[in-house]
């Protein structure tokens, strides 16, 4: 059964190649009788025959076109895409690099050689929390956009198998033309070959007809041409919507939880080398006050037990105010003694002094 519908399916191109040539000489007996069937609606006394040729196909899949679209426009795989792209947004906006620069508030703040270490956790860790709700709401927008885009894919698989069912229609109608237009144009050789027996309108309207068969014939072999290309577009937009669904699929299951248990690690390991550092700085500060504790005690010592052994007042200041005072003596002694000398000498002035002023006087009277 299988390899019968194989042969049956290598027949079909031999007929009608993909550039809408026809080998009538493959058609048996019995397809041919199918085929005039479908093609009996051709008529020469029917001016619009060749105009209603295959529109109800035609007709029908136009309606499944407009349908498909209708139903697409409701949801654009595209936006899974971009559902990503803002996801890898916000993970980029984490800078682990930051935690680096994270302390401890609180008591370690009021310490002055710990205030480099001390930074707004509660802010910084804010952040971090917006940022993974964020994640949290754009990778649930991305499951629901990867079921979508399975879902179009499904869409997409029945446009393809509709499209195959047109584009089987289509070759029928064109292999019907074709044995149409082939019986048309031999009487038309045989009424041209006899003129005499037809009039010249008869003659001229069949070769018309034929003309615009032919035309109508070219315009279904495009349209069928442009349905082959319309399946690997197709089939490209699947295999698009299938990599973005593995790719969200990637994001959600294996990417976000490792991105979440690396970035706890990293901030369980920054909390644990801050505590180190504080540990260390703590350390250091204690040796360096109890180093300065030692060194001021040894010198207060030395200087207390210096003083503790000199008298009140020191033989050399005793010496220097006896002498001062022995100084002072002499000096206020020798001043005295000159004032004394003074006093004298004034005394003996004016005893000269009033003598004189009396012998002047006894004169003058």
């Amino acid at each position: 059964m299988e390899t019968n519908t194989n042969e049956s399916q290598t027949i079909a191109p031999v007929k009608l190649d993909k550039d809408g040539n026809v080998n009538l000489t493959l058609i048996t007996p019995e397809e041919e009788t199918k085929y005039k069937e479908i093609g009996k609606s051709l008529e020469p006394s029917d001016v619009n025959s060749i105009l209603n040729y295959g529109s109800d196909a035609q007709n029908s899949m136009e309606k499944y076109s407009n349908d498909f679209l209708s139903s697409v426009r409701t949801y654009n795989s595209g936006e899974v895409g971009g559902l990503i792209n803002e996801l890898l947004t916000e993970l980029n906006y984490i800078d682990v690099g930051e935690l680096e620069q994270t302390g401890f508030k609180g008591f370690l703040s009021k310490i002055p050689f710990l205030k480099n270490l001390v930074v707004d956790v509660k802010k910084l860790f804010q952040k971090y929390d917006v940022v993974i709700n964020n994640v949290d709401k754009i990778t649930n927008k991305v499951k629901a956009g990867r079921l979508n885009s399975i879902k179009d894919n499904s869409s997409l698989q029945t446009m393809f198998d509709s499209n195959v069912g047109y584009i089987h229609q289509m070759e029928d109608l064109i292999i019907s033309g074709q044995l149409k237009y082939d019986e048309l144009s031999i009487k038309l050789t045989e009424m041209e070959g006899r003129p005499a027996d037809y009039q010249d309108y008869e003659i001229a309207d069949l070769r018309d007809y034929i003309s615009r068969l032919d035309k109508r014939l070219a315009d279904m072999k495009i349209v069928r041409f442009i349905m082959l290309q319309s399946l690997a577009q197709i089939r490209i937009v699947q295999n698009n919507n299938t990599s973005i669904a593995e790719k969200a699929q990637s994001i959600v299951s294996t990417t976000i939880p490792v991105w979440k248990n690396q970035l706890t690690l990293a901030v369980a390991l920054q909390r644990q080398k801050a505590n180190v550092e504080m540990q260390k700085k703590i350390s250091d500060t204690t040796n360096t006050i109890l180093q300065k504790n030692a060194d001021m005690l040894k010198q207060n010592s030395i200087d207390v037990a210096r003083e503790n052994e000199k008298t009140v007042v020191s033989i050399e200041t005793l010496k220097m105010t006896t002498q001062s005072l022995i100084d002072t003596l002499n000096e206020v002694k020798q001043i005295h003694e000159a004032g004394a000398q003074s006093r004298r000498v004034l005394d003996g002035e004016l005893k000269t002094l009033e003598t004189e002023l009396k012998k002047n006087v006894t004169r003058v009277n």
